[in-house]
């Protein structure tokens, strides 16, 4: 039982061992790789679990030093170029040292071999402030060529910057508003032209579809707004498209009735006779039996038109014709003759002839309702990339 115990014992000894020589030879590859800050930090993860870890200590002796200069040595290079938002990325390599600090200094084994680290929070927020000043010039800068969208969007994202790096930062988010105003596209949306001349309820009807769609569903894109024509007047910044949809025609409901017919033919025993040699025989007949199906279809089919005009111009930027049928159907069956005939087959056991049909304004509010949602695609479709 005691070899049993020291067994284990050394094995749980050799198993430790390992696993330390792994860890530190982990952060020696790191070291040998040049990879000084996963050196420095893997050898303080690694000396916090052993404090007498030796491996460990020589790598964050040699890595520490090395880790330190990599950083201020570009740290200096941005600060000697001309590139565009060279502080962000300085502010990049302040933010790491205060990463080694925070990591070191917790560490009293760390310390003792490193001496105490330098805290760079001052030069870090020195750098932020620079950072984010030189977002929001780059901001300012485009916003010099704001009637342009493409401009507009690109100050739009330098003052999302600033705001990332220090929020409200002076009057970003008043500057963000303006920049969002000319990056916007806009778009008048017209009441639905009535070519052929509903009845009101009708017309009220197929613009509700309309407004559904377009008005209260989501926007295409951040940066694209649609206005009615009543809307739009209140309006002070420039207007791009117009789009005008023209209801071309529309058809009453067409019904139409088919039918199919199945016949059937059976033998069918009813009974016996006894023939003059005395044999006994089944007699037979046939039987008979039909089943008609009635297929009811209604149909409404529209025709709508969009055109889409420059709203400076009036040019004709696109148009498109638009079929729309909305197709209601009903069957039902009837059963004539005798069910043996079906062979097995459920004799049908609807009656009547079918459902009740539905209104017309049903048939055109549901036909409405598939234009306004196909129009609704095609518009965000063309606005989504704006």
């Amino acid at each position: 039982m005691k070899n049993h115990i020291n067994y284990l014992a050394k094995s749980l000894s050799l198993v430790i061992s390992i696993t330390l020589f792994s860890a530190c030879s982990s952060g020696l590859k790191q070291l040998q790789k040049g990879n000084f800050d996963e050196a420095v930090f893997t050898s303080v993860e690694r000396l916090q679990k052993n404090a007498d870890n030796s491996k460990a200590l020589t790598v964050l002796h040699d890595a520490y030093p090395l880790a330190v200069e990599n950083h201020k040595r570009a740290i200096r290079s941005f600060e000697n170029s001309q590139e565009p938002f060279r502080w962000k990325k300085a502010l990049t390599e302040y933010q790491q040292l205060n990463r080694i600090y925070d990591a070191v200094s917790r560490s009293q084994v760390g310390v003792r071999q490193v001496g105490m680290p330098q805290n760079y929070a001052k030069e870090t927020e020195s750098a932020r402030q620079l950072a984010a000043d030189e977002r929001y010039q780059a901001g300012m800068m485009a916003m010099n060529n704001k009637e342009n969208r493409v401009a507009a969007k690109d100050a739009i994202n330098h003052f999302q910057r600033v705001n990332d790096l220090i929020p409200n930062y002076k009057d970003v988010n008043q500057r963000l508003d303006g920049a969002f105003q000319y990056a916007t596209y806009r778009v008048i949306i017209e009441p639905v032209h009535d070519v052929f001349r509903l009845r009101t309820n009708e017309y009220q009807t197929l613009q509700e579809a309309f407004n559904r769609e377009i008005f209260r569903s989501k926007l295409p894109s951040s940066f694209v707004k649609y206005y009615t024509t009543i809307d739009v007047q209140k309006e002070t910044f420039p207007i791009h498209e117009i789009v005008k949809m023209s209801l071309v025609n529309m058809s009453l409901p067409i019904k139409t009735v088919n039918s199919s017919v199945e016949n059937f033919t059976k033998s069918v025993k009813t009974g016996t006779k006894r023939n003059k040699d005395s044999t006994v025989v089944d007699v037979y007949k046939d039987v008979t039996a039909r089943i008609t199906t009635y297929t009811k279809t209604i149909v409404m089919n529209g025709t709508m038109e969009m055109k889409v005009f420059d709203y400076k111009t009036n040019a004709l930027i696109t148009q498109e014709v638009r079929n729309e049928a909305y197709t209601w159907t009903d069957s039902w069956q009837k059963f004539e003759g005798n069910p043996e005939a079906l062979n097995g087959k459920k004799v049908p056991t609807a009656t009547g002839y079918g459902n009740v049909e539905p209104s017309e304004i049903t048939f055109f509010t549901n036909i409405s309702n598939q234009f306004a949602n196909y129009y609704q695609g095609r518009l965000r479709k063309a606005y989504r990339d704006m």
